[in-house]
């Protein structure tokens, strides 16, 4: 048999883990319906893209006996000298010729004569090589240097700044073995290392010399071995930047400072971007280096200059100007947007800038972000703004704001969780005119919510499950083809509680092998709404719902066999109620059922792997009495439409409190999981699902007549990973009254790597259909293509279109992004499109057309 299929072998009964389908649970929202946009995995080609193996970095040269103390604080170590002759033309003085080179840790100066003063710990050199504990690299034709303070001056400077691969472990090791003179310094002569004065960090022999000075000097020094199970790879020291500069000041240990300086974040060779400047100044402890009369050139042309400029020399965030953003669309025209970053905290910061569209005015906006923790949890939240104070399209001022807030609190056992979510615009056409994105521009409510969640611990009795909520809800509604009847209803306020208990008669909480389990389980669940809506005509008021759950479920390894009986209560306090029906109707039903599971599995043959493989039919008998609910009110219920597996299992026929379907019949399920034994990851799922109805269903939604159809549809998904980066999936509804497929669709997904992406997926109904096709793939080592398409159409409306292109080249120290929306909305075939081009500065920044995010937002740093 071909290793491509599975090795068949006979089902047994045997112990697994069950798992049970997760049912979506459907709530009423009209949130943000979004038309003709791609999904969230759009295949965009990323704007940086070459790795090392195209843009490799520079190495920078670190002597190997460095590289063992590489991130080590080097103040707590001692210092060392060598050289191939050694004078002391004076006590304080030691004069080294030949290969001369002084080091503490990490800290290295090498010449080939260095005076160093041992009463001033500083040292001379010419022609000398520098080298710092994170290996940075310092060339230059004179040094003068405190070694303790690393303050000290240099002519005709080379500079490398380092960044790192993680460095090994090394041992700290104890010393007090070593032999020091009289002064306190150990020196060497004639290639043989020695220690200056300071924490004992290598161990030497007893082997000494005597110098007329009457100073001892230690000859032979042994390291001790490495921590048991250290690693033995010497750190690769690899370059981030370099810069010349006529003139360098050390200020510290942490503080250079240049004059006459050219500095890049460009290899070697490559002089493409350049930051020349009168002077700059490095610092490295708050992570900014500060310019005098800085000028930015690309290919030697000057782009930018500042008289005076700050910029991040890491990735830590830093306050000052954002590059500006710039780009057209047909809504505004040219567009430049220059924005200011405040870092006013580790935790807090704040965005503002302004925007010029040339057919509209100028915009101005604001964004403020925090986060943090307090001693019994953490926060983050958000706050933005726009105000434009005269559009001259629109003839008038328009605004916008949004503002997020989320914050758990654990204490005494229980939690508590917070989140609001806030958002609001002046006019209808607000993002459709204004915003950057067309995926944020074609939203057809903004949602303005607030909820509470309490989950108290043992309050009534031991394990277990109680949760209380409640929330605020409410939705702006911004799409002019959304009537005022139409939109959704408000929760002014909702509030709800559920508390269930497993209880476990005569046997214990775990279920193992040959046993069985008993267990009680009651569950109350209620709810209390007020509903509102801006329309008069429309009913508005209060809603109750109840249900008493009491289920019984009896479990084996290999099997589950759960009765369970509920009751449902409803009440309304309602106005605004069609002519004849009561402002307060109630509803009392009883809803029986015995679901049904058996567990089996077996070991399968995959591609010469071994696979288990699970099959879990299941089966439920579910009766629900038929009861007249014409005059209830309708808030938030819809009909389950079969378009996935968890709609098969609602045997209530629609979503939400508002309804309850009469049903007499039989709920069937087939799924299958395989996956791989040793990793457990998924090779193949799919699922299977059918009502049998014994009864018609006549509770409706409206007038129209009940469903007396004898069977739902048959719905089936599947998911198959054919290998690590190739996935497929689909969906398929057949209708058995028709004979006939009423829906359908089919995915593909091919992710090999960031740079290699191709995704398809087509969907069909019997009324429209859409297809979305995702790619980004290499042109070239430093070419990049990106496209995204997507089309749906209606019947009894035209087709409707969006499409992105995007074209990238990397060019290592620099790199650009060309890219093209467009949008035919398939109801007036109005057509909006944008171009963007976005230039990326390597370690200097971007210049984007698109960095508002949602027309709300500007890039910046993450708080994290």
């Amino acid at each position: 048999m071909s290793d491509s299929f599975f090795e068949i072998s006979d089902f047994g009964f045997k112990s697994s883990m069950r798992q049970d389908l997760s049912l979506r649970q459907f709530i009423c929202t009209a949130c943000v319906p979004l038309l003709l946009i791609p999904s969230g995995t759009s295949a965009q080609a990323p704007l940086v893209f070459a790795d090392e193996t195209t843009c490799p970095a520079d190495a920078i040269q670190v002597p190997g006996e460095l590289t063992p103390y590489l991130e080590m604080d080097a103040t707590r170590m001692p210092i060392n000298l060598e050289a191939d002759s050694i004078d002391l033309p004076s006590s304080d003085e030691l004069e080294l010729r030949g290969n001369a080179f002084a080091t503490q840790g990490a800290r290295a100066i090498y010449a080939n004569e260095i005076l160093f003063n041992k009463k001033t710990m500083s040292l001379q050199a010419q022609e000398a090589t520098m080298f710092s504990e994170q290996g940075d690299r310092i060339t230059a034709a004179e040094l003068d240097l405190e070694i303790e303070t690393r303050i000290g001056s240099a002519s005709m400077v080379t500079l490398q700044l380092s960044r790192r691969d993680p460095i090994p472990k090394r041992k700290v090791q104890d010393f007090s073995s070593m032999t020091f003179d009289r002064s306190g310094f150990t020196v060497a002569s004639a290639g043989t290392v020695g220690s200056v004065k300071g924490p004992r960090m290598t161990v030497a022999s007893s082997n000494e010399i005597r110098l007329s000075s009457g100073e001892t000097l230690s000859l032979e020094m042994e390291e001790k071995p490495l921590e048991e199970g250290g690693s033995t790879e010497t750190p690769t020291v690899k370059a981030k930047a370099r810069a010349t500069a006529a003139r360098l000041f050390l200020e510290g240990h942490d503080r250079e400072r240049l004059q006459d300086v050219v500095y890049t974040r460009c290899v070697a060779g490559d002089d493409s971007v350049l930051v020349e400047a009168d002077e700059i100044t490095l610092d490295h402890a708050s992570g900014v280096g500060v310019g005098e009369h800085l000028k930015v050139r690309f290919y030697g042309v000057p782009i930018a200059y500042a008289p005076r400029l700050s910029f991040p020399i890491n990735d830590e965030r830093k306050s000052g100007l954002l590059f500006p953003t710039i780009g057209f669309g047909d809504n505004w025209g040219f567009n430049l947007e220059v924005p200011y970053y405040w870092n006013i905290a580790p935790a807090r910061d704040a965005t503002f800038a302004a925007r010029y569209m040339a057919k509209r005015g100028v915009l101005g906006s604001g964004e403020f972000r925090y986060m943090g923790e307090t001693g019994f949890g953490d926060y983050s939240g958000m706050l933005r703004g726009e105000f434009m104070p005269d559009d001259s399209e629109y003839g008038d001022s328009r605004y916008g704001f949004s503002y997020r807030h989320r914050q758990n609190v654990q204490r005494w056992g229980s939690r508590l969780s917070l989140n609001a979510n806030v958002g609001y615009v002046s006019d209808r056409d607000y993002l459709t005119d204004l915003s950057n994105k067309l995926e944020v521009s074609s939203a057809s409510h903004l949602p303005q919510s607030a909820d509470v969640s309490i989950n108290p611990t043992d309050i009534f009795l031991e394990n277990e499950n109680f949760q209380i909520n409640a929330d605020v809800t409410a939705y702006q509604t911004i799409d002019k083809s959304v009537s005022q009847e139409n939109e959704p209803y408000s929760r002014l306020p909702g509030l709800r509680v559920v508390w269930d208990k497993s209880f476990f008669p005569g046997s214990r909480n775990t279920l193992s092998y040959k046993e069985t389990r008993f267990t009680l389980k009651p569950e109350f669940k209620s709810e209390l709404i007020n509903f509102d809506h801006a329309s008069a005509t429309k009913t508005t008021g209060l809603r109750w719902d109840t249900e008493t759950t009491l289920a019984a479920p009896i479990e084996r390894t290999f099997l589950e066999f759960t009765p369970k009986f509920t009751y449902a209560y409803t009440a309304y306090n309602v106005e605004n109620q069609p002519a004849g029906e009561p402002s307060d109707p109630t509803r009392g039903i009883y809803l029986f059922e015995v679901a049904s599971k058996l567990f089996l599995e077996r070991d399968v043959d995959w591609r010469s792997e071994d696979h288990t493989q699970t099959l879990v039919p299941s089966l439920t008998y579910r009766y629900v009495p038929y009861e007249d609910q014409d005059g209830l009110p309708v808030f938030d219920s819809g009909t389950v439409g079969f378009d996935n597996i968890a709609d098969a299992f609602l045997g209530g026929g629609f979503w939400g409190s508002d309804r309850i379907q009469n049903f007499q019949g039989f709920i069937l399920g087939l799924s299958s999981e395989t996956y791989q034994s040793s990793t457990g990851d998924d090779l193949l799922r799919w699922n299977l699902a059918q009502q049998i109805y014994l009864a018609a269903r006549e509770v409706t939604l409206d007038s129209a007549g009940g469903d007396t159809s004898d069977f739902s549809p048959l719905v089936g998904d599947i998911a198959f990973n054919l290998t690590q980066t190739l996935r497929t999936d689909g969906f398929l509804n057949w209708n058995w009254d028709g004979n006939q497929v009423d829906h359908w669709r089919l995915g593909a997904t091919y992710d090999r790597d960031v740079r290699r992406r191709l995704s398809t997926s087509y969907s069909w109904y019997e009324t429209s259909d859409s297809l979305q096709l995702d790619f980004t793939w290499p042109i070239a080592s430093r070419w990049q293509f990106g496209a995204t398409a997507l089309r749906s159409d209606s019947e009894g409306s035209d087709p409707g279109y969006y499409s992105k292109l995007t074209v990238g080249y990397d060019a290592c120290c620099w790199a650009i992004q060309l890219g093209y929306e467009d949008r035919t909305d398939g109801s007036d075939q109005k057509s909006q499109s944008k171009f963007m081009a976005t230039f990326s500065l390597r370690g200097l920044g971007r210049v984007s057309s698109d960095q508002l995010a949602g027309g709300f937002t500007t890039t910046v740093p993450s708080l994290n």
